[in-house]
Order: structure tokens, then sequence, then C-alpha cells
């Protein structure tokens, strides 16, 4: 094994890509400060307990005003340079480059470097289409990384590729190859909020030096896409953006506490489980993922144990409820038996409705899928086909991100995107190293899910033996009364008690037994639970068959991000039956 000393957990932060003009009219600098200010102090408000990051580009103009802005707020800056700090330096004038220079020694700024369209490419000087390029690459980098974008933008359509416009209207999914970049953009404005989770843009409108305004608006506010070069105004941060921020600050401020209180369990590492033949090249993201890892592991293992004790608590509360009522049906008349049974009856209730605004089943689901993802992010990274699974869109696809609670896993999943997919994917493993990966993530998981299948399968027909002892002995007690009633009613079993009210107490007793227990594995989920088992052992042992076949690194490719795919499905898929359990559908469209 790798003996690695696990990092410590960090904060969960919501990423802010910033995108904007660099020939910003001089006359609106201190309006645009004053509204990048306010956008700041709105998401910390909202954010208390979270880390909100900016993801800066660093040109002249837009990205050096808000980069200095959000450095002055305390906010922390990934700055990522669409190529060496040397060739870009030909985009700035001495002054500005100064500023810049002297901007990226800020202790609060973290920097990055996108790799050139060629790896190991160090040309002095970089033609115009290798430059346009580059900053092409600089908009893939802030869609894929950004969960909010902040653009200082004058609302014009341009056909630049990697300008402001393309990069807002990429986010915005309006634009495309194919789009003609100088159709005009049209902006239609609603009263009605939408209640669908979308990619949003929070516009900034900006004055250009030496160029009239194409908008009258003047007012910040938020985009939504609606159609091709069709943006949709409006006016305040939708209710559903607002309820995904307030739950990714109670993931981290839960986390925080928690572990202060020392209250969380031990977080398995992923980092810690590898053994020593597998390559670290990329160590810096993979601990990034193991980090983030952990702390859902801990908090789902957590939330499970309660949600547990509390399924636990409830049948117990049941079949102490069924057996004082056949007590005193069958044996004893005692007012004792009543007031224990009201009191049984009222603490349940009263414990319902204090326990459940806590919500622990529903966090219990939502951060076991956040540990899942992260769990096989981790492995396709350390594969490096992580670029090929795009986890936000296999969450899309199943639903989940509708359901209360789950909308804000995709903040997370932005968090450990790496500044630069080209670095991560240059590295090709040699025979050993492929052999390392899989057996760390495939052949455990197969023999994970094999042990786990066998013990559920092996407790499910001790289950079922004992359901059928339940049911003969229910039929036997049956047929001693229909038989035998009359004179069992005259045999005295103590204390005035017929033997009749005797075997009618126990035939009640099993009924209420099975029931309690039969309720029991049904919110437990048992079933369902074997169910992703089975399924999640047949994607992994389809994948040892095809991997033992495969001749050629792209085919093993195909293999790992199917798998992938499929591991994240079966494991979301599984949230949601959960889910039903305790709660109706959502509604069509809503975005919790």
């Amino acid at each position: 094994m790798n003996l690695l000393a696990p990092s410590p957990v960090v904060n969960s932060p919501f990423m802010v890509g910033v995108s904007g003009h660099r020939d910003l009219d001089p006359d609106d600098l201190p309006r645009l400060r004053e509204a990048v200010t306010g956008f700041v102090q709105q998401l910390r408000a909202l954010l208390p307990d979270t880390e909100l990051r900016m993801i800066v580009g660093m040109a002249q103009g837009a990205d050096l005003l808000v980069a200095q802005t959000a450095l002055a707020l305390g906010v922390g800056v990934e700055a990522v340079l669409p190529m060496p700090l040397e060739q870009y330096a030909a985009d700035f004038d001495a002054e500005t480059l100064a500023s810049l220079k002297a901007l990226l020694q800020h202790p609060d700024i973290r920097c990055d470097e996108l790799s050139s369209v060629s790896i190991g490419e160090a040309l002095p000087q970089h033609s115009a289409a290798q430059r346009d390029a580059m900053y092409a690459n600089l908009t893939d980098a802030l869609i894929r990384r950004s969960s909010l974008l902040l653009a200082l933008w004058d609302g014009r359509a341009s056909h630049l590729s990697g300008g402001t416009a393309d990069t807002v209207l990429r986010y915005l999914g309006v634009r495309t190859d194919a789009s003609d970049g100088l159709e005009p953009i049209e902006f239609i404005e609603t009263r009605e909020e939408s209640d669908c989770a979308v990619p949003l843009v929070y516009w900034t409108p900006t004055a250009r030096s030496g160029i009239a305004r194409a908008s009258d608006c003047r007012t910040p506010c938020f985009l939504l896409g609606v159609g091709e070069n069709v943006l949709q105004l409006q006016r305040t941060m939708p209710s559903w953006l607002k309820r995904q921020l307030a739950d990714l600050n109670s993931y981290n401020l839960e986390f925080r506490r928690l572990s202060d209180a020392a209250r969380l369990p031990t977080a398995h590492s992923l980092m810690g489980a590898l053994p020593v033949s597998v390559p670290l090249a990329a160590r810096g993201p993979l601990e990034d993922i193991d980090a983030q890892y952990r702390k859902a592991d801990a908090l789902a293992v957590h939330y499970q144990r309660r949600s547990d004790r509390l399924f636990d608590l409830f049948a117990i509360t049941a079949f102490a409820m069924g057996v004082a009522y056949l007590v005193y049906d069958k044996l004893v008349e005692s007012r004792i038996l009543l007031i224990a049974y009201l009191l049984t009856l009222l603490g349940s209730l009263g414990v319902y409705h204090v326990l459940q605004g806590k919500r622990w089943f529903g966090k219990h689901l939502t951060y076991r899928a956040l540990a899942e993802t992260l769990r096989a992010r981790f492995y396709l990274r350390l594969a490096g086909t992580d670029h090929r699974v795009d986890a936000t869109e296999v969450l899309a696809l199943s639903g989940i991100d509708k359901f209360r609670g789950f909308g804000w896993i995709g903040f997370v999943l932005k968090g450990i995107e790496p500044a630069d997919v080209r670095t991560l994917t240059c590295h090709e493993l040699d025979v050993r190293e492929e052999c390392g990966v899989e057996q760390t993530w495939i052949e455990n998981q197969y023999e994970y899910f094999t042990t786990r299948v066998a013990r559920l399968e092996k407790g499910s027909r001790r289950v079922k033996r004992l359901r059928y002892t339940l049911f003969i002995a229910i039929l036997v007690v049956i047929s001693a009364l229909f038989a035998f009633g009359e004179v069992l009613h005259h045999v005295d079993m103590g204390l005035g008690v017929p033997l009749k009210n005797t075997l009618t107490f126990t035939m009640g007793l099993l009924a209420v037994l099975l029931g309690v227990w039969e309720l029991h594995q049904n919110k437990m989920a048992t079933r369902e639970l074997l169910w992703q088992y089975r399924n999640q052992l047949s994607h992994f042992s389809r994948a040892r068959a095809q991997l033992a076949r495969v001749t050629t690194r792209r085919r093993r490719n195909d293999v790992l991000a199917e798998l992938g795919k499929d591991s994240l499905m079966e494991s979301y898929l599984w949230a949601i039956h959960r889910y039903h359990r305790e709660h109706e559908p959502p509604a069509a469209g809503g975005g919790h």
C-alpha cells in the first residue's frame, strides 16, 4: 500500500467563473466595481460557511477588475492563464503587466497555466490561430469548472472564439460550433421564475471604450438560455439556486461541527488503499477528490447510523404497541396496558415530529450518492479516463438532481475539476500500472460486491425461512382453534386465562412480529440494496471479462468509461428507490 497520511479534509468550495471584456470604458469602472462587490457579498451572505472561489483568466480589463475586487473582499482567486506568462505578456501594456505580476504574488491567488495546443511545445511566440485556440481552451475550462458565471459583457454577439459573448452563450448552452457568431442576441424578460435548475450567468452590462451600448439595460441580472441566441432575463436570484446554495453551506457547516465534536466515524481514504504499483503522477488532483470523498463518506455513514436507529426504534415501538393491545385484549384487561399503549403512541408521534425536520435519511442518501460519485471519479482519473465520463450529465440523466437535497451535488463536482484536463491525459500508463489500477478498482469492487451479495442472499433466505415458519405456526394455531375451540376455552392456563385466549394471543403476536419485520425490511429497502449489489456485480464482472481480452489502450479506456457510467447510474437508481420509500416523487421540473 501507499503509506499516505490522509490530507486534511477541506471545505467544498462554490466555484464562480469570470468572463469579461478587455476594453472597459474608464468612466464605467466605479459602477462595475460596485456591481461586482454587491454580487460577491450576496454570495457570501448565502454561503457563510463555504469557501467562495473565483476562476479568472487574468486578462486585461474585466478579469483583473474582478480579481482585484474579490481579493479586497477576502475571496480566493484561481488564476487560470491560457498560455505561459511569457507569451501572455504580449496581450498587456507594460503598466498592466506589472500589475498582473504583482497580483499573481498575492497569497490568496492560486495560479495554473493551461497547456499549449501541442504538449511540450515551447515556441517564443504563437500564431494568431494558436492564441485563439488557447483562449477557446480557457473558455472550455471556465465552462467545465464553474457553477455560476459572472460576465462583464456588453450584450453584443461576436464571432471571436473564446471571447466574452462566446463564453456566455456556450456556458448557457445556446451556442455550438455550428452557430453563426454574428446572429443578433435576443433578450426576453419574464416575471415568472424558472423552477428548473439550469446554467446561470450573472450579467453585469458593461460599456466598452469607444463602442456604443448594445442595450439600455444597466442593472445586473441573471441570464438563462432559452433558445439559440435567445436569453431570458431574471432580475433576482432564482429560489432554486438559493436552496441549493443553502444545502451546500449546510453540508460544509455540518461537517465542521461534527468534526470538531469528534462525532464522525473514521474516514476511509481512497489514496491510502492504493497499492505501491499504482502511479501517482497526478497526485494533487487525486488528493482533492480523496479529501472530498472522505468527507462525504463520513457524513453518509453518520446519518445512515442515525436513520437506521430511527427505523429500529419505530419498529420496536410498533411491536410494543401491538403486544400491549394483544395482552389487554386476550390476557389481562388492565388500564395500565392502555396507558402504556397511549404513552407509546404519543411518544412515537412526538419523536417523529421532532426528528422529521432533521432529514437524517435524506441526508444519508444525498451524501452516499455524492461519495459514490467521487469514488468513481477518483478511479477514472487514476486510470486517465476521467475526462470521458461527465458525472454531472449522468446525474441529470438519472433525474435524481430534481429531488430535494440532491441538486447541489454538482457544485462539489465542479470543485474537483482539474484546471487542465490535457495534463492529466498526456501520461500513458504502462502495463504494470494498468494492472495496478484495475486491481485497485475493479478487482476490489468485484470482491466487495460478491461478498455483499452472498451475505444479503444468505440473510434473505434466512428471513424467508423465518417467514414460512411464522406463517405455518399461525396456520397451526388457527387450525387448533377451529378444531378444538370449545374445549380450549375451558382449559385454564392460570390467572383465569383460558388456553384459547393464550393461543389467540400467540397467533396475534406472531402476526404482529411478521408485520413489523416486513415493515422494517421495507423501510430499510433490503431488497433494493440486494438488487443494486447484484447489478453492480454484473457491471464489474463484465468489465473484468472485457479487460482480460482487450488489446488496445483505446478499447481499455472505452471499457473503463462505460463501467464508470454504469456504476454511477446504479448508485443513483438505488438512491431514487430508497428516496421513494419516504417521499412522494418530485413534481415535474422541481429543481430542489
